[in-house]
C-alpha cells in the first residue's frame, strides 16, 4: 500500500473520524495506531520488527548518553549513570555503529560484488554474481538516520531524551515521512508530534491544496515521464541522438515530479492532522550553481549530512584541502546513501562533488571574465544561462543515477551524439511511447508547473497563500484536472514513488 492507494485514502480518513472522537489528548496514540497500520501493511512483517529493533536501540541509548542529573543534566537517573560509569563517547560510537550495522547489512551487502562487477566494466573483464538475497525493509533508510540524528543530539545536549517510548516510537515510525522522508529532527516534527495541534478550517484547505498538487505532479506529470523514460532506456541502444538527450531531461523531470509530489502529499496529509513535517524542496531548477542545487534538493538528506559528518570533519575552518576532503566524504556518503551500486555513487555523489570543487576552482576565471566582457553577473540572462548549465550538469548525474550500470550510461553518453535514430517498430515512436495527446498534456502541464515554480521562487511561498473562498474553489479544480488528465489507463496501477526503493 502506498501513498495513492484506495487503502492509504481509507486509513487517513478513519485516523481523522477517530481523532475527532477521542478529541486532542488522544491524537498522539491515533497517529500511532495509523502509522503501525500503515507500516505493517505496506512494509509487512519484518519491517515492523526492524523498525521497532532500531527505534527501541535508539531510545535506550538516548537515556544512556544523558548527563547524570547530579552533574546538571535531566537524564533519568537509572540510564544515565550507566552511561556516565561506561562513557558517553564510547556509548555513542557503539549506538551509532548498532544503526549504521542493521542498514549496512540489509542495504549493502552485494556493494562488495558491484564494485567488482564495475572495475570488471572498466577493464574489460566481465564479472558476474549472484545477489545476495536480504530481507526489504521499507523506510530503513530514513528512519536509521533520524535515530541517529537524534542520538547525536542528545549526546550534545541538544535536546532532552525523551521519557516515553510510544511517543518516540511516533517520531521515527509516522507514516508521513517512513517511505522517503523528510528526514525530520526531534526538535521540530518529534515534539509536532508529540502534542499534534488541532487543525483548522485553513489548514484542512491548505493540506487538501497541497495533496492535489502533490498528485498532479505525479499523476499528471510524473506518469506520463515514466512513459518516456522507460520506453528509451528499455531500449537505448536502438535510439539516438536527441531521443537519448530529451530521455534524460526527461528522467531529471521525472524525479522531481515524483519526489516532490510525494512530499506534497506528505506534508499535505500532516496538516490535515495539525503536524508539521520538514521541506524537502525549494524551486531546485532555479539554482545557478551545483552547491545552491543540493541546498535545494533533498532539503533534508543535505541538512543531516552537513550537520552531523561536513562540520564535525572540520567543515571549512581547516584549509581549502581540508575542505575538500570534507566535501568529497559528504558527497561519497549521499550517493552510497541512494544505493550500493556505483551508479549512485557517482551519479549522485562523486560526479556532484567534482562539478562543486571545479566551479570553486574556476570562480576567479569567471570574474575576471565577465569584468573583461563587462556582463552584468546578475543580469536575467546570465541567470538563466547559469539555471540551464546547472540542470544540464546535475542531467548528467541523473543519467548514471538511472542506468542499470556504468556501461549502459556509457552507452547513453555515447548514443547522445549519434545521428537521430528510433526503432522501427510500435505506435508512438515520435513521442516516445506517448500518444499525441498525452504527449500535449504533458507539455502543458509541465509549463504550468514551471510558471507556478517561477512565481514561487519571485514572491516567494506566502505570495501564493489565496482567501479560503479561491483556495476551495481552486481546490476544485485540482481534483477536476487531475480525474481529467491524470495518467491512468486500462488497468491502471500507479508506480511507486521512486525513493520508496531507498
Amino acid at each position: 500500500m502506498g501513498y495513492i492507494s484506495l487503502g492509504f485514502a481509507v486509513l487517513v480518513l478513519a485516523g481523522l473520524l477517530a481523532g475527532r472522537i477521542f478529541g486532542q489528548r488522544g491524537r498522539q496514540w491515533v497517529l500511532l495506531a495509523v502509522s503501525l497500520a500503515f507500516m505493517s501493511m505496506a512494509g509487512g512483517q519484518w519491517t515492523v520488527l526492524f523498525w521497532f529493533i532500531s527505534t527501541a536501540a535508539g531510545f535506550l541509548a538516548a537515556h544512556l548518553l544523558m548527563p547524570c542529573p547530579a552533574s546538571g543534566g535531566h537524564g533519568i537517573s537509572a540510564f544515565s549513570g550507566v552511561g556516565q560509569r561506561l562513557g558517553r563517547r564510547r556509548l555513542l560510537i557503539a549506538a551509532v555503529a548498532f544503526q549504521l550495522g542493521l542498514l549496512a547489512y540489509f542495504k549493502y551487502a552485494n556493494l562488495p560484488f558491484y564494485t567488482l562487477e564495475a572495475w570488471g566494466e572498466l577493464t574489460g573483464k566481465a564479472y558476474e554474481f549472484e545477489e545476495v538475497e536480504r530481507i526489504s525493509l521499507m523506510g530503513i533508510s530514513f528512519y536509521t538516520l533520524m535515530v541517529i540524528g537524534y542520538d547525536i543530539d542528545v549526546y550534545r545536549g541538544e535536546t532532552g531524551a525523551v521519557r516515553s517510548l510510544p511517543a518516540f516510537s511516533l517520531f521515527t515510525g509516522y507514516f508521513g515521512h517512513f517511505v522517503q522522508g523528510p528526514i525530520d529532527t526531534y526538535q521540530e516534527t518529534g515534539k509536532s508530534l508529540a502534542s499534534p495541534g488541532k487543525a483548522s478550517f485553513g489548514d484542512l484547505q491548505a493540506g487538501s491544496l497541497e495533496i492535489l498538487a502533490g498528485l498532479f505532479k505525479k499523476l499528471v506529470i510524473s506518469e506520463r515521464l515514466a512513459v518516456v523514460v522507460d520506453t528509451v532506456y528499455g531500449d537505448y541502444a536502438s535510439y539516438g541522438g536527441w531521443y537519448l538527450s530529451l530521455a534524460a531531461v526527461a528522467f531529471s523531470l521525472q524525479l522531481y515530479t515524483d519526489f516532490s509530489g510525494c512530499m506534497d502529499v506528505v506534508a499535505g496529509v500532516s496538516k490535515l492532522f495539525g503536524v508539521r513535517v520538514a521541506k524537502n524542496f525549494r524551486q531546485p531548477f532555479f539554482s545557478e550553481s551545483i552547491s545552491e542545487f543540493w541546498r535545494r534538493w533533498h532539503i533534508t538528506l543535505g541538512a543531516f549530512l552537513r550537520k552531523y559528518v561536513y562540520i564535525p570533519l572540520g567543515g571549512n575552518r581547516k584549509g581549502r584541502i581540508r575542505k575538500y576532503l570534507n566535501i568529497v566524504a559528504v558527497f561519497f556518503l549521499s550517493g552510497l546513501w541512494h544505493g550500493g551500486q556505483w551508479t549512485f555513487i557517482i551519479g549522485t555523489g562523486l560526479l556532484q562533488c567534482a562539478y562543486m570543487i571545479a566551479g570553486e576552482l574556476l570562480e576567479p576565471l569567471f570574474s575576471w571574465f565577465y569584468r573583461f566582457t563587462r556582463i552584468r553577473v546578475d543580469s536575467a540572462v546570465m541567470k538563466n544561462v547559469r539555471r540551464v548549465r546547472t540542470f544540464l550538469l546535475v542531467t548528467v548525474g541523473f543519467v548514471l543515477f538511472r542506468a542499470d550500470s556504468l556501461s549502459m550510461a556509457g552507452e547513453i553518453f555515447t548514443g547522445m551524439f549519434r545521428a537521430g535514430c528510433y526503432p522501427e517498430y510500435g505506435e508512438g515512436v515520435f513521442y516516445c511511447g506517448l500518444g499525441r495527446a498525452d504527449f500535449a498534456v504533458l507539455l502543458v502541464s509541465l509549463a504550468i508547473l514551471f510558471f507556478m515554480s517561477a512565481w514561487r521562487e519571485r514572491h516567494g511561498e506566502k505570495a501564493v497563500v489565496v482567501g479560503e473562498g479561491r483556495r476551495t474553489a481552486l481546490c476544485f479544480a485540482s481534483l477536476f484536472a487531475i480525474l481529467l488528465f491524470g495518467f491512468y489507463g486500462k488497468g491502471y496501477d500507479t508506480a511507486a514513488f521512486i525513493y520508496s526503493q531507498f
